[in-house]
């Protein structure tokens, strides 16, 4: 993370559960309980996948204010009996959002939190079986760094181990109005092509075995801030389609490759 990021987060001052989800996304106070909605409906999507089906030892590396991490703590079914309990690490370069995750995670035995880099973890090798980096890659400030995560994920993983990751997808249709058109600066690692992407995991040691696909709107960003969403889009129809896209795109098919955001799941080798 570079030294501008970050000092967003540690002056980030809102607090109670109330906000943590506008917090999360960095959203305005006022924004509408719908959008609200929709949010908190892609952050329960985005969890599910990234944690789906893990078990034993598990890191957050970036965990912000602990938004994924809880959900998942919330749906583990730990008291089913022959189920191994879910250990979970959270894990944030921000001290800030670390302790406000650790605070929301105090009667959690299953939690435990610290401070640390995932250009350089402070843990031993193999000693996880599955690790979540959401939003990470695409904040670090230069290819090199996240080459650089890639191999520190898969050095503390198990053999056979899950990674799960996500970035932007370059080959979208608004990035590339953006970087044709509008003549944005669009490049590595915040912006990559899904193939770009898939090679860089491979080159690290992991294979890839499903992704998800999520925001699929015409627009890009969030048009509701808009001083002129009354006129171009009064009934939030673009996040609607988006949400829609994004329930019936089944995960691991071709077609979510053509959303903005996309998570890979993949396997170390």
């Amino acid at each position: 993370m570079d030294r501008e990021e970050l000092d967003f987060w540690e002056a980030q001052t809102r607090c109670g559960e109330a906000v943590d989800l506008k917090l999360a996304r960095d959203l305005p106070d006022d924004t509408p309980d719908y959008i609200l909605k929709m949010m908190e409906d892609f952050e329960e999507e985005v969890s599910k996948f990234c944690f789906s089906g893990a078990r034993g030892r598990v890191l957050d590396a970036g965990c912000g204010n602990g938004n994924l991490l809880l959900r998942t703590l919330g749906r583990d079914n730990a008291g089913v009996a022959g189920r191994p309990v879910l250990q979970m690490v959270g894990m944030d370069f921000s001290r800030n959002m670390l302790g406000r995750a650790a605070m929301r995670a105090a009667d959690d035995h299953r939690a435990g939190f610290l401070r640390g880099s995932v250009t350089s973890l402070p843990f031993r090798d193999c000693s996880f079986d599955h690790v979540v980096s959401s939003g990470v890659l695409t904040c670090l400030p230069h290819t090199a760094a996240a080459i650089a995560a890639l191999r520190e994920f898969y050095r503390i993983l198990k053999p056979e181990g899950t990674l799960v990751v996500d970035f932007f997808n370059q080959a979208s249709h608004y990035t590339l109005v953006r970087k044709h058109i509008f003549k944005e600066t669009i490049k590595p690692p915040e912006y990559m092509r899904p193939a770009e992407f898939y090679r860089s995991l491979e080159e690290a040691g992991f294979a890839a075995v499903s992704c998800r696909g999520f925001d699929f709107k015409p627009c890009q960003g969030y048009l509701f801030l808009s001083r002129w969403r009354g006129m171009i889009d009064p009934g939030h129809i673009q996040e609607r389609l988006s949400s829609f896209l994004e329930r019936r795109i089944e995960p691991g098919k071709g077609l979510n490759l053509l959303g903005y955001r996309i998570y890979v799941k993949c396997i170390r080798k």
